[in-house]
């Protein structure tokens, strides 16, 4: 009974969020059974952020200043759990490669399409990245943070649907 609470309080949450207009695509293949909800949802709000990328208007810095608990490009520690948030027209993460590498900081031109990333890494381990389009002209940086906190909330949902489906297919 308790599963199917936590099930319904997130499908109640993404439906918000949809409702919203937050329109984001979650990969989480990477997830293993280790990276419970639950895990995550209680390191969630201690977890380092790592900003890559800027916004026309805004520098790394000054993104890295607007969102709680986290730091420039090149500052993070790449053997510790973390959260990586990317401004940019960057390709998706596609490997391990994105958690255990430093990125460069990159410059984000007026009028390109741009996106916002948010990823879980355990260490140089992937667990889970989602990405939703952002227009950079209607993004202050003041509402960065809480785009955060929902590209949070659907990582989590990401974990859960892909915990789902491994319990379908192993059950």
């Amino acid at each position: 009974m308790l599963i199917h609470s936590r099930l319904t309080a997130l499908a109640f949450a993404a439906a918000t969020l949809m409702l919203a207009g937050c329109h984001a695509t979650v990969d989480a293949r990477w997830a293993n059974s280790d990276d419970t909800v639950d895990h995550w949802k209680k390191a969630m709000p201690s977890l380092p952020i790592e900003v890559r990328g800027a916004l026309p208007d805004a520098t790394n810095q000054q993104i890295a200043d607007a969102i709680p608990n986290s730091e420039a490009v090149g500052a993070a520690n790449l053997a510790s759990p973390r959260l990586i948030v990317e401004l940019g027209q960057g390709p998706k993460p596609q490997d391990e490669a994105y958690c255990s590498k430093p990125m460069q900081e990159t410059a984000v031109n007026a009028g390109t399409k741009t996106a916002m990333t948010l990823t879980i890494c355990d260490g140089a381990r992937l667990v889970v990245s989602l990405r939703t389009p952002l227009d950079p002209t209607k993004t202050p940086v003041s509402t960065l943070p809480k785009r955060v906190d929902n590209l949070k909330k659907l990582a989590l949902i990401g974990i859960s649907r892909s915990q789902i489906e491994a319990y379908q297919i192993q059950g």
